[in-house]
């Protein structure tokens, strides 16, 4: 008993350094100069790939619900991948990585508006307190209009796409097994950003030696942190793992700083002080 708790804290911390890494691997793609179409492309192509052996154990893909499988994909294959990609073009990796947290308020805001979830003071508090981070350290110093806020509002509008996959995510995983549901929209997240990217004239093709990254960043970041959390779930439960996921932040800050090179200004700093009070709110709220 005791070395399967030991098991899954190690799984869920794996799991959530890979998630961190993951916008950092794709930071080093941009500066290599893949188009951010492109890369995001071949990202999630290779997310889907290496999860496609495992949906296809699990099977069960069904349409018993149209609509929401069809909203499901727009937000989460469409509007979530490609904003985010775009986004990250304009900003550092570390105000990426730091972003991650704005899913969480999304998350829990939508359902709280569609689903009537509760939504208590502390939730209340940590969300403006994560909010406040992503705004000072969005425009702090830099101005309204610069490319870096563009490009935070950007992810930040990525995330609510993948906020809403979520809550329609719950829905389809009524009657879908999850990595099935995250196979599916990998793929089809792919295949939407190829047509986006030959559509806006960004080159389909990338060097070979970018392609170590973009493995890295799909089929082990992506793919392989979605299984490290699931086996993580069944030895330590859902809110342990989900609370031990928001150290992706940390591991992704880390990895900016020390894989690509990063600084951390005066005003990222401060903006993730307010975002780590945020994620405590989550935390305490989740114990109760």
């Amino acid at each position: 008993m005791v070395k399967n708790r030991f098991l899954g804290y190690l799984f869920a911390l794996a799991s959530a350094a890979l998630v961190g890494l993951f916008t950092v691997l794709n930071k080093w793609l941009l500066v290599e100069d893949v188009p951010a179409l492109t890369a995001g492309a071949w990202t999630y192509f290779a997310a889907g790939l290496a999860l496609l052996p495992w949906a296809l154990r699990y099977s069960g893909l069904n349409f018993k619900r149209p609509l929401a499988m069809m909203l499901w994909l727009l937000a989460g294959s469409v509007f979530g991948p490609s904003l985010y990609f775009v986004g990250l073009l304009l900003t550092s990796g570390v105000e990426g990585v730091l972003l991650i947290n704005i899913e969480a308020v999304f998350t829990a805001f939508l359902a709280f508006a569609f689903f009537k979830e509760r939504l208590s003071g502390k939730t209340i508090f940590a969300s403006v307190a994560i909010i406040a981070g992503a705004v000072w350290m969005s425009w702090s110093g830099t101005g309204l209009f610069s490319s870096n806020a563009l490009g935070n509002l950007l992810i930040a509008l990525g995330y609510l796409g993948w906020a809403t996959e979520n809550n329609f995510g719950r829905l389809l995983g009524e009657d879908i097994p999850a990595v099935t549901l995250v196979c599916v929209k990998a793929l089809v997240a792919g295949v939407v950003m190829g047509i986006l990217a030959v559509c806006y004239g960004q080159p389909i093709f990338v060097s070979w030696h970018v392609v170590p990254g973009i493995v890295a960043s799909g089929a082990i970041s992506l793919g392989l942190s979605l299984a490290f959390f699931y086996i993580a779930m069944r030895h330590i439960g859902a809110a342990r793992t989900g609370l031990i996921s928001s150290t992706s932040t940390l591991w992704g800050v880390i990895g900016a700083v020390l894989l690509i090179g990063e600084s951390l200004t005066q005003e990222v700093i401060i903006g993730g002080i307010l975002m780590i009070v945020g994620i405590s709110g989550f935390a305490l709220d989740e114990k109760k």
